[in-house]
């Protein structure tokens, strides 16, 4: 369990972390808390939007997306190609390729103790305090150790559904709860049907088993389990936890709107590992990253939206064309392109532009 690099916690965020630091040289030990890889639920979406800095192995991809289709209070909104290209893949599988492939070491039951700054085992203690001066890592502890906003994401994984697109990835926002409920292809033969926003537990767990009964696609589905989880909103918390760089969800590397967290926390994992093995400034280089930018903007267009009722709401989803809700929700925000898309709606640029600024 000795290395010159340490990663506490083998989410996507200690994954990326582990990964770049390998590729620095670094011998790296990688510390999880649970017996297993991926103990949060999610819906293992990944976008190809060309800033991943890690390749995601062929045989841990369930699906190929090509297209969203999207509903605003059961209305249908869109249905759009190209800009959504993505993979749903096997988290597990996926985090333990970028660790493990990368040469790190990985130790699982491993729990760290941020007081005593110790990592205990079934076998063993680590005692950060006794090293010979200050080791270098990252904390990668999840939402748990998040300090800004949550909300809760349900999902059902169900199996036997019929009539799933398993291209396409299928959206239904609420603008009662501030949230959307979604229906994503899943492992092989399976759905995730889920739900988040801003609701308590049984008006979220309600109202999922309302939009399960009213599709006939899920009559004669078996629902396997529940699963659920925090998820971190509340934009970007930099900062260290004694000497270890937070980074992925404890450092609020999810995207706010949509709840995405797999390729921004890989992302600021990377950055911050990149920024140790150069000397450079930690917080500095994850706030200039261009993820970092699409946090911020998300974030201020929640705040902005919460205020609202959800008629308004509504409104201001309804009238945003395809390419500003496909800039917005994948957080990469090309300004040509949402320029194009409103060239011909000056009242709505504006109020975007309200909403962003």
């Amino acid at each position: 369990m000795k290395g010159d690099f340490y990663v506490i916690g083998a989410g996507p965020g200690g994954a990326g972390a582990a990964w770049a630091a390998s590729k620095e040289g670094y011998k790296v030990v990688v510390f999880e808390s649970s017996n297993k890889l991926a103990s949060k639920p999610c819906g293992r979406g990944i976008p190809l939007t060309g800033d991943l800095p890690v390749k995601i192995p062929r045989d841990v991809v369930y699906h190929k997306i090509r297209r969203a289709v999207m509903y605003v209070n059961g209305k249908f909104l869109f249905e759009y190609e190209r800009m959504f290209d993505g993979y749903i893949v096997d988290k597990a599988a996926l985090l333990e390729a970028l660790i493990v492939e990368s040469g790190s070491e990985l130790v699982t039951r491993a729990k760290y103790e941020p007081r005593r700054r110790q990592v205990k085992t079934p076998s063993s203690v680590m005692d950060f305090n006794k090293a010979t001066g200050q080791p270098q890592g990252v904390f990668a502890g999840g939402h748990a150790y998040y300090e800004g906003e949550k909300i809760l994401a349900i999902q059902y994984i169900a199996r036997g559904a019929s009539g799933i697109d398993e291209a396409s990835l299928e959206i239904y926002f609420d603008t009662h709860i501030l949230g959307y409920y979604y229906v994503f292809p899943g492992e092989p033969s399976k759905v995730e049907i889920g739900v988040g926003g801003f609701a308590g537990f049984e008006t979220l767990k309600r109202g999922l088993d309302a939009f399960i009964k009213k599709d006939p696609r899920f009559r004669g589905a078996t629902l396997e389990r529940l699963e659920g989880a925090r998820i971190a909103v509340g934009g970007l918390r930099l900062g260290d936890i004694n000497g270890f760089y937070l980074v992925g969800e404890a450092a609020g590397f999810v995207l706010p709107l949509t709840g995405e967290g797999i390729r921004p926390s890989i992302i600021s994992g990377y950055e911050a590992a990149r920024a140790i093995a150069n000397g450079e400034n930690v917080a500095r280089r994850l706030e200039s990253a261009k993820i970092s930018r699409a946090v911020r903007i998300q974030r201020a267009i929640l705040e902005r939206v919460k205020k609202m009722d959800p008629g308004e709401r509504e409104k201001l989803l309804s009238m945003l064309p395809r390419e500003a809700h496909a800039e917005i929700a994948l957080g990469t925000l090309n300004i040509n392109r949402i320029a194009r898309s409103l060239v011909d709606k000056p009242q709505v640029a504006a109020r975007l532009l309200s909403l962003i600024v």
